[in-house]
Protein backbone atom coordinates (compact mmCIF):
# COMPACT_ATOMS: atom_id res chain seq x y z
CA UNK A 1 0.00 0.00 0.00
CA UNK A 2 1.35 3.42 -0.99
CA UNK A 3 1.92 5.72 1.95
CA UNK A 4 0.07 9.01 1.15
CA UNK A 5 2.58 10.97 3.24
CA UNK A 6 5.54 9.59 1.27
CA UNK A 7 3.80 10.47 -2.00
CA UNK A 8 3.17 13.98 -0.76
CA UNK A 9 6.83 14.36 0.26
CA UNK A 10 8.00 13.16 -3.16
CA UNK A 11 5.71 15.61 -4.93
CA UNK A 12 6.93 18.40 -2.68
CA UNK A 13 10.55 17.52 -3.48
CA UNK A 14 9.78 17.62 -7.22
CA UNK A 15 8.11 21.00 -6.83
CA UNK A 16 11.01 22.47 -4.86
CA UNK A 17 13.55 21.09 -7.33
CA UNK A 18 11.65 22.69 -10.21
CA UNK A 19 11.37 25.96 -8.32
CA UNK A 20 15.13 26.01 -7.70
CA UNK A 21 15.85 25.54 -11.40
CA UNK A 22 17.26 28.19 -13.69
CA UNK A 23 15.87 31.63 -12.80
CA UNK A 24 13.65 33.28 -15.38
CA UNK A 25 15.73 35.76 -17.37
CA UNK A 26 14.37 39.03 -18.70
CA UNK A 27 15.41 41.53 -21.34
CA UNK A 28 17.31 43.70 -18.86
CA UNK A 29 19.54 40.87 -17.60
CA UNK A 30 23.14 40.85 -18.75
CA UNK A 31 25.15 37.64 -18.76
CA UNK A 32 28.87 38.01 -18.06
CA UNK A 33 30.35 35.17 -20.11
CA UNK A 34 33.91 34.02 -20.68
CA UNK A 35 36.02 30.95 -21.06
CA UNK A 36 37.67 30.12 -17.69
CA UNK A 37 40.81 32.12 -16.84
CA UNK A 38 39.89 34.95 -19.21
CA UNK A 39 39.44 37.67 -16.59
CA UNK A 40 35.87 36.93 -15.57
CA UNK A 41 36.66 37.25 -11.86
CA UNK A 42 38.33 40.63 -12.36
CA UNK A 43 35.35 41.97 -14.33
CA UNK A 44 33.03 40.50 -11.73
CA UNK A 45 34.86 42.49 -9.03
CA UNK A 46 34.80 45.65 -11.16
CA UNK A 47 31.05 45.46 -11.75
CA UNK A 48 30.32 44.41 -8.16
CA UNK A 49 32.12 47.55 -7.03
CA UNK A 50 29.71 49.55 -9.20
CA UNK A 51 26.63 47.67 -7.98
CA UNK A 52 27.42 47.51 -4.25
CA UNK A 53 26.08 49.95 -1.64
CA UNK A 54 28.45 52.52 -0.16
CA UNK A 55 30.61 51.15 2.65
CA UNK A 56 30.72 47.55 1.40
CA UNK A 57 34.12 46.07 0.54
CA UNK A 58 33.94 43.46 -2.20
CA UNK A 59 35.85 40.23 -1.59
CA UNK A 60 35.58 36.56 -2.54
CA UNK A 61 32.98 35.98 0.18
CA UNK A 62 30.43 38.51 -1.04
CA UNK A 63 31.03 39.19 -4.74
CA UNK A 64 28.32 36.63 -5.59
CA UNK A 65 25.74 38.81 -3.82
CA UNK A 66 26.11 41.47 -6.51
CA UNK A 67 27.25 39.48 -9.54
CA UNK A 68 25.92 35.97 -8.87
CA UNK A 69 26.83 32.88 -10.85
CA UNK A 70 24.18 31.00 -12.77
CA UNK A 71 23.27 27.65 -11.17
CA UNK A 72 25.51 28.18 -8.13
CA UNK A 73 23.66 31.31 -6.93
CA UNK A 74 20.20 30.87 -8.43
CA UNK A 75 18.42 31.79 -5.20
CA UNK A 76 20.36 35.06 -5.01
CA UNK A 77 19.63 35.86 -8.66
CA UNK A 78 15.91 35.71 -7.94
CA UNK A 79 16.20 38.33 -5.19
CA UNK A 80 18.03 40.95 -7.27
CA UNK A 81 16.39 43.92 -8.92
CA UNK A 82 17.07 44.63 -12.60
CA UNK A 83 19.37 45.16 -14.26
CA UNK A 84 21.03 41.96 -13.05
CA UNK A 85 24.55 40.92 -14.08
CA UNK A 86 24.95 37.13 -13.98
CA UNK A 87 28.20 35.23 -14.42
CA UNK A 88 28.50 32.05 -16.47
CA UNK A 89 31.08 30.05 -18.44
CA UNK A 90 28.40 28.56 -20.70
CA UNK A 91 28.75 28.12 -24.42
CA UNK A 92 26.20 29.96 -26.54
CA UNK A 93 22.66 29.69 -25.25
CA UNK A 94 19.81 31.30 -27.17
CA UNK A 95 17.92 32.00 -23.93
CA UNK A 96 20.60 34.44 -22.71
CA UNK A 97 19.10 37.85 -23.59
CA UNK A 98 22.10 40.21 -23.46
CA UNK A 99 25.75 39.26 -23.11
CA UNK A 100 29.10 40.77 -22.22
CA UNK A 101 31.58 38.32 -23.70
CA UNK A 102 35.08 38.61 -22.29
CA UNK A 103 37.76 37.16 -24.54
CA UNK A 104 41.48 36.64 -23.90
CA UNK A 105 44.40 35.37 -25.96
CA UNK A 106 43.89 31.59 -25.94
CA UNK A 107 47.59 30.95 -25.37
CA UNK A 108 47.50 32.92 -22.11
CA UNK A 109 44.22 31.25 -21.21
CA UNK A 110 45.68 27.73 -21.43
CA UNK A 111 48.83 28.75 -19.54
CA UNK A 112 46.73 30.17 -16.70
CA UNK A 113 44.24 27.29 -16.79
CA UNK A 114 47.07 24.77 -16.48
CA UNK A 115 48.37 26.31 -13.26
CA UNK A 116 44.85 26.76 -11.92
CA UNK A 117 44.07 23.06 -12.38
CA UNK A 118 47.51 21.71 -11.57
CA UNK A 119 46.46 20.16 -8.25
CA UNK A 120 43.65 18.31 -10.02
CA UNK A 121 45.85 16.80 -12.70
CA UNK A 122 47.76 13.55 -12.48
CA UNK A 123 51.16 14.14 -10.87
CA UNK A 124 53.78 15.02 -13.45
CA UNK A 125 51.29 16.24 -16.07
CA UNK A 126 53.17 18.64 -18.32
CA UNK A 127 51.73 21.77 -19.88
CA UNK A 128 52.02 20.16 -23.30
CA UNK A 129 49.95 17.19 -22.18
CA UNK A 130 47.35 19.53 -20.68
CA UNK A 131 47.20 21.60 -23.86
CA UNK A 132 46.38 18.53 -25.96
CA UNK A 133 43.52 17.33 -23.77
CA UNK A 134 40.03 17.34 -25.24
CA UNK A 135 38.13 17.28 -21.94
CA UNK A 136 38.61 20.91 -20.88
CA UNK A 137 35.66 22.50 -19.10
CA UNK A 138 33.39 23.65 -20.65
CA UNK A 139 35.02 22.89 -24.02
CA UNK A 140 38.18 23.76 -25.89
CA UNK A 141 38.86 27.51 -26.00
CA UNK A 142 38.22 27.72 -29.75
CA UNK A 143 34.76 26.15 -29.51
CA UNK A 144 33.71 28.43 -26.67
CA UNK A 145 34.91 31.63 -28.32
CA UNK A 146 33.42 30.85 -31.71
CA UNK A 147 30.08 29.86 -30.19
CA UNK A 148 29.72 33.43 -28.92
CA UNK A 149 31.39 35.60 -31.54
CA UNK A 150 29.28 33.81 -34.18
CA UNK A 151 26.18 33.91 -31.98
CA UNK A 152 22.81 34.81 -33.43
CA UNK A 153 22.47 37.90 -31.26
CA UNK A 154 21.64 41.46 -32.36
CA UNK A 155 24.71 43.70 -32.29
CA UNK A 156 23.20 45.82 -29.52
CA UNK A 157 22.80 42.74 -27.30
CA UNK A 158 26.40 41.49 -27.48
CA UNK A 159 29.37 43.44 -26.14
CA UNK A 160 32.74 41.80 -26.78
CA UNK A 161 35.49 42.97 -24.42
CA UNK A 162 39.10 41.97 -24.90
CA UNK A 163 40.95 41.24 -21.67
CA UNK A 164 44.06 42.90 -23.08
CA UNK A 165 42.13 46.12 -23.82
CA UNK A 166 40.85 46.06 -20.25
CA UNK A 167 44.41 45.80 -18.97
CA UNK A 168 45.51 48.72 -21.15
CA UNK A 169 42.56 51.05 -20.59
CA UNK A 170 40.34 49.85 -17.74
CA UNK A 171 38.39 53.10 -17.49
CA UNK A 172 37.16 53.08 -21.08
CA UNK A 173 36.36 49.36 -21.06
CA UNK A 174 34.56 49.48 -17.71
CA UNK A 175 32.58 52.50 -18.89
CA UNK A 176 31.47 50.51 -21.96
CA UNK A 177 30.29 47.66 -19.74
CA UNK A 178 28.52 49.95 -17.27
CA UNK A 179 26.67 51.71 -20.09
CA UNK A 180 25.82 48.38 -21.74
CA UNK A 181 24.29 47.06 -18.50
CA UNK A 182 22.34 50.30 -18.07
CA UNK A 183 23.92 51.40 -14.80
CA UNK A 184 24.55 54.95 -13.69
CA UNK A 185 28.09 55.58 -12.51
CA UNK A 186 30.09 58.79 -12.25
CA UNK A 187 33.70 58.93 -13.40
CA UNK A 188 34.64 59.01 -9.72
CA UNK A 189 32.75 55.76 -9.10
CA UNK A 190 34.39 54.14 -12.13
CA UNK A 191 37.83 55.17 -10.86
CA UNK A 192 37.04 53.89 -7.37
CA UNK A 193 35.87 50.53 -8.73
CA UNK A 194 39.11 50.16 -10.69
CA UNK A 195 41.16 51.08 -7.63
CA UNK A 196 39.27 48.56 -5.47
CA UNK A 197 39.82 45.81 -8.06
CA UNK A 198 43.50 46.47 -8.77
CA UNK A 199 45.36 43.23 -9.44
CA UNK A 200 47.66 43.58 -6.43
CA UNK A 201 44.70 44.39 -4.21
CA UNK A 202 42.71 41.42 -5.51
CA UNK A 203 45.71 39.19 -4.90
CA UNK A 204 45.89 40.44 -1.33
CA UNK A 205 42.15 39.85 -0.87
CA UNK A 206 42.58 36.35 -2.32
CA UNK A 207 45.32 35.57 0.19
CA UNK A 208 43.61 37.09 3.23
CA UNK A 209 39.92 36.65 2.41
CA UNK A 210 40.01 33.85 -0.14
CA UNK A 211 37.22 32.06 -1.87
CA UNK A 212 34.39 30.68 0.16
CA UNK A 213 34.88 27.41 -1.68
CA UNK A 214 37.89 25.94 -3.42
CA UNK A 215 36.82 23.39 -5.96
CA UNK A 216 40.24 22.94 -7.53
CA UNK A 217 42.50 22.79 -4.50
CA UNK A 218 44.57 25.66 -5.87
CA UNK A 219 46.30 27.77 -3.26
CA UNK A 220 45.29 31.10 -4.78
CA UNK A 221 42.69 32.02 -7.38
CA UNK A 222 44.47 35.18 -8.56
CA UNK A 223 47.72 34.41 -10.38
CA UNK A 224 49.66 36.70 -12.79
CA UNK A 225 46.98 38.41 -14.84
CA UNK A 226 49.41 39.79 -17.41
CA UNK A 227 49.31 39.47 -21.18
CA UNK A 228 51.90 37.36 -22.99
CA UNK A 229 52.73 34.96 -20.14
CA UNK A 230 52.16 32.03 -22.52
CA UNK A 231 55.75 32.47 -23.71
CA UNK A 232 56.92 31.10 -20.34
CA UNK A 233 55.05 27.83 -20.94
CA UNK A 234 54.93 26.98 -24.65
CA UNK A 235 57.62 24.86 -26.25
CA UNK A 236 58.07 24.90 -30.02
CA UNK A 237 56.02 21.72 -30.20
CA UNK A 238 53.25 23.29 -28.08
CA UNK A 239 53.19 26.25 -30.48
CA UNK A 240 52.82 23.88 -33.42
CA UNK A 241 49.94 22.03 -31.73
CA UNK A 242 48.13 25.22 -30.79
CA UNK A 243 48.45 26.57 -34.34
CA UNK A 244 47.03 23.34 -35.71
CA UNK A 245 44.12 23.13 -33.28
CA UNK A 246 43.17 26.75 -32.60
CA UNK A 247 45.44 29.07 -34.53
CA UNK A 248 42.67 30.21 -36.88
CA UNK A 249 40.64 31.51 -33.94
CA UNK A 250 43.63 33.52 -32.74
CA UNK A 251 43.74 35.20 -36.15
CA UNK A 252 39.97 35.70 -36.21
CA UNK A 253 40.22 37.66 -32.96
CA UNK A 254 43.14 39.74 -34.19
CA UNK A 255 45.77 38.40 -31.80
CA UNK A 256 47.90 37.37 -34.77
CA UNK A 257 47.78 38.27 -38.47
CA UNK A 258 48.74 34.79 -39.63
CA UNK A 259 50.28 31.56 -38.36
CA UNK A 260 53.85 32.83 -38.63
CA UNK A 261 54.45 33.57 -34.97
Amino acid sequence: MVNPLNSLIQELKKYLKKKRGMPKLNGRDVMLISYPRSGNTWVRFLLANILKPEGVEIDFHNVHLYVPELKRNNDIIRTLEPPRVIKSHALYKAEFPRVIYLVRDGRDVYASYYHYRLNQLDPGTTFGEFLRREDHFPSRWKDHVESWINADLPEEDLLIVRYEDLLEDPRSELRKMVDFVGLRASDEKINRAIENARFDKMKEIDQTKGRKYNLTGTKNFVRKGKAGSWRDEFTEEDIRVFKELEGDTLILLGYEQDLNW
